[in-house]
This record gives structure tokens, sequence and C-alpha cells, in this order.
């Protein structure tokens, strides 16, 4: 459907300079303006598909003219501007859109244009269960042969048709141009903002590539091959040799071979892990250590084997 025009706005604002710019920026659309509830009464009728109300009315409150408003016309799509806290009364009450202050054109428009978007979704949907409400009471008074004769049925159940054609393309629409506004407002995915909320750009894995993959490539080869070869060759080459390392002698005494490697896999695994975890985070400290410790600890038994052989 066309979008910023063929939609009525009537804008309820005490104050004249807030109500003439909202006017100005709500090109487009028909406007109507109104400075207190009584005027915006008598400018409510059929025509307007939506409402701003000004959320800091006095006479009447807010909260009085909405009901009255929600009353007279309750399919129209009421937005309450406010720039300050409001109640949990006024939040209970009908409103479709709570719009805080200050607010500019394009969230202005924005606003406005989910309103009237939503307004016509749902003045299809109940005109839709209007007509099939109509159609079941014809189908139980009368039969199947009846029916297949009966020319207004057949001309309500093809408009049924119509109606759910034409909700299918009104969410259709509504769901592309809610798209349109994310990418221009540069929206982003949910794994996106996490990381915008720990910092700007992407991963420091993608960012810093050389730094993750470098450590990591230097922790493999330290506690990965040097400690894994020098403690197969140290426990193979000469038997109970390796038990002169406590901390290897330790866990081959009571896990076995195969033991040891599943732990150092496991330790090597959880690292990558939390290293992974940071970098995604862009928490640069739980991005480094998890390597450093990893080569440390791989630099550490590596030179403690290599002695043992060495001195052996």
């Amino acid at each position: 459907m066309p979008r910023d025009t063929d939609a009525t706005v009537l804008i309820i604002e005490a104050d004249s300079e807030a109500v003439a710019e909202y006017a100005d920026w709500l090109e487009g659309y028909a406007v109507r303006t109104a400075a207190d509830g009584e005027r915006a009464l008598d400018a409510l009728d059929t025509d307007v598909d939506v409402v701003l109300l000004d959320g800091e009315l006095s006479d009447p409150t807010a909260e009085e003219l909405l009901g009255r408003i929600r009353a007279r016309r309750p399919g129209c799509q009421i937005g309450l501007l406010s720039g300050v806290s409001v109640g949990d009364d006024v939040l209970r009450l009908d409103m479709d859109e709570y719009v805080p202050r200050p607010i500019d054109r394009d969230e202005l428009r924005e606003t406005v244009a989910r309103l009237v978007d939503h307004g016509a979704v749902e003045g299809a949907v109940e005109r839709y269960l209007s007509l099939v409400a109509r159609r079941r009471r014809i189908e139980t008074r009368r039969d199947d042969a009846d029916l297949a004769d009966d020319e207004r049925y057949r001309e309500l159940t093809g408009e049924i048709a119509a109606r759910q054609r034409q909700i299918n393309t009104l969410l259709a629409e509504v769901g592309d141009s809610a798209a349109g506004r994310s990418d221009e407002t540069g929206a982003t995915s949910p794994d996106d903002v996490q990381t915008t909320k720990s910092g700007a750009g992407g991963p420091l894995y993608r960012t810093r590539p050389r730094e993750f993959y470098g450590l990591w490539f230097l922790a493999a080869l330290t506690y990965g091959i040097g400690d894994v070869v020098s403690t197969l060759y140290a426990t193979v080459a000469v038997p109970g040799l390796i038990e002169a390392n406590p901390i290897v002698g330790t866990l081959l005494s009571s896990s076995g071979l195969p033991g040891f490697l599943l732990l150092k896999l496991l330790v090597l695994f959880v690292l990558i892990s939390v290293s992974v975890q940071g970098a995604r985070q862009r928490e640069r400290f739980s991005y480094y250590w998890p390597p450093v410790v990893a080569t440390g600890i791989g630099l550490l038994l590596t030179g403690w084997n290599v002695r043992l052989v060495i001195g052996a």
C-alpha cells in the first residue's frame, strides 16, 4: 500500500512550536492539529488514522483524553508523546506506542509509519474475521447442497479469499518496510548486537587474525607437539625416565598414556574456547591469556622432558 499518503494524523500538542514542527515533518500525510482535549475531540472523526497525543496535557489529562479517544475511535492508532517518565497507570492504557521525547524528524516519521501499518493490518484482519463469522452463520443454517447454489455465499467466500490475500500482502509490505528501515539505520543481528555492546568492530579473531592464529600456532607447537612428542620419546625410549617429571609422572601413573593425552586435549579445547569467547566479546585479556598460558605450560613441560632425555 502507499506509504506516507492516504493517512490522516491528528497531533494533540499544547506547545504551538512543537506542533508546527511535527506537522512540517509529517509532509505527505493529512495532518490535523489540536492544542487541547476538547479541540482534539472535535477534530476526531472516522478519517483520523493516527493520533499523536501529548503526554503532558493537564486539562483534561492525557490519561483521561486517551480513554475518551479510544472509546470514540477504537480502531485509531495512538502514540503517546512524552519527555518524562510516565506512571504505570498510563502504560496500562490502550495505547499503541509510547514515544519518548525529544524526537527528531526521522524518528517521528518512522513511528507514524509503523502506526499506519499496524492500523492497516488490524483493520484488514477485523474485516476478514467479520466476513468469516458471517459465512459461518450462513453455513449453520443451510446444508451443502443449498450452499452450492447460494450466490451470496459464493460472493462471501470470494471476498474472504480476497481479504486473506490483502492481509498477506500487507504483512509482506510491513516486513519489507521494517527490513528497509533496519538497513538504513544499520540494524544488526543478535551476534552483532553483542559485539556492539562490547566495543566497535567484529570479533578479535577477525579484526586481528594474525595475532590469534600466530599465538595459537605457537601454543600448538609447544603445548601440543613439543610436550607430547618429548613425553612419548622419554616414555618409550627410556622406560621409567619420565617419572622424574612429577607432573607428567603423576598423570601417567594415574591415567596412563591415553588418559594423559586426553587430558591435554581437553585442557587445550577449554583454553581455546575461553580465547574465542574473549575475542567475540572483544575482551583482550580473555583473548590473549589462554594461548600465552598454553605456550608457557608447553615450554615448561617440553623443557623438563628434554632435560631429562639429555641427562639420561
